[in-house]
């Protein structure tokens, strides 16, 4: 299907990304859900901790969203919670040296759509893609 409006380029690509995605996680069997990825991207990899309301905030979601997901990976020992000494209502959210595979495997899936979609692109034209999208989401962003 060919699209005239931008508008909708921008949603087939999403559409693409979802399905491919979806079918790469459940290839590798990784034990977490798409809508769940944000989460192993904003906390770092090195292990070290944010404040739960820190990545509430960074990822847009609800307090109880975030606690019920965190719950979740908790569980699978994927997220460790630690309550801060100084202040019982604060809680830190780190992953665990076990995620540390999980997300370097999405980031190997990522790389792998990005080549995909950006094919016949070279280094300069990938750089500018970047740029360009980075550009269009701030002034998105703006409106909002």
């Amino acid at each position: 299907m060919k699209h005239k409006c931008i508008i909708g380029k921008i949603n087939q690509i999403s559409t693409y990304s979802n399905k491919f995605i979806a079918k790469r996680l459940k290839e590798e069997g990784l034990p977490i859900l798409q809508n769940h990825i944000p989460l192993f991207y904003i906390l770092p990899e090195d292990g070290s901790a944010l404040l739960f309301n820190e990545v509430a905030n960074i990822w847009g979601i609800s307090k109880s969203s975030l606690s019920d997901i965190i719950n979740k990976y908790e569980s699978q020992l994927l997220i460790k919670k630690c309550m801060c000494s100084e202040d019982k209502r604060s809680v830190y959210i780190s992953l665990t040296p076990e995620a540390f595979y999980i997300k370097q495997r999405l980031e190997s899936i990522e790389a792998e759509f990005l080549d995909i979609l950006l094919y016949g692109f070279d280094k300069a034209q990938r750089k500018i893609f970047d740029d360009n999208i980075d550009k269009a989401i701030k002034n998105v962003e703006k409106m909002l």
